[in-house]
């Protein structure tokens, strides 16, 4: 439907041409491959007509309240704001559209950050990479946690160990990703002795 909209108004002057794609497309997430290619088409679209000189806006939202985001149970509401993502009020989303219309960006992602929530991922090892330049975390205390950035730093920093340290330090880094996946606010809270059930 946007690529025959798109080809219906190539030759009119429109001020403006705005697509609502997802965050989706941006951040991805677990069983939604197919959604997230779908939004990401509509930013892509939005690239090609500002390429060829055409207006056109992708709006990548977040989760409204009252909208997809307003039949999630609180449960699934905890997992999103643990993630450093909250929802959307129809106030601030009508305001983020206003704010759309100044730019002549063609891809903008309206959703509101919960930075405490996001430090806290990033202690973890487990902020996307597409938030790293928003949260500085202290390489110390990052490391105190067990954090690694990527598999090559977490082998580099086992090879480096005595045999008899690798075990634990594997253990620190297996329990800080189930901390940041529950939403736990540090390893401490994920006994290393529990079954994972």
């Amino acid at each position: 439907a946007a690529w025959n909209l798109h080809e219906l108004t190539q030759g009119m002057d429109l001020s403006a041409f705005v697509l609502f794609s997802s965050a989706a497309g941006a951040f991805g997430g677990a069983g939604q491959a197919n959604y997230a290619a779908a939004n990401v088409f509509l930013d892509a679209l939005a690239a090609h007509r500002r390429s060829r000189g055409l207006v056109a806006t992708s709006l990548a939202w977040g989760l409204w309240d009252g909208g997809m985001g307003g039949d999630l149970g609180e449960t699934d509401r905890g997992r999103i704001n643990r993630g450093g993502i909250t929802v959307l009020s129809p106030e601030t989303g009508l305001a983020l559209f206003d704010a759309a219309q100044r730019t002549t960006e063609p891809l903008l992602v309206p959703l509101p950050l919960d930075m405490p929530a996001l430090r806290l991922q990033a202690r973890g090892g487990m902020l996307p990479d597409l938030l790293r330049g928003l949260v500085r975390v202290p390489a110390r205390r990052a490391a105190a946690h067990g954090a690694a950035v990527g598999a090559s730093a977490l082998r580099e920093r086992v090879a480096g160990l005595a045999e008899n340290e690798r075990f634990a330090a594997v253990l620190d880094v297996v329990r800080g990703e189930v901390a940041g996946v529950l939403g736990h606010g540090s390893v401490d809270e994920v006994p290393a002795d529990r079954a994972f059930k």
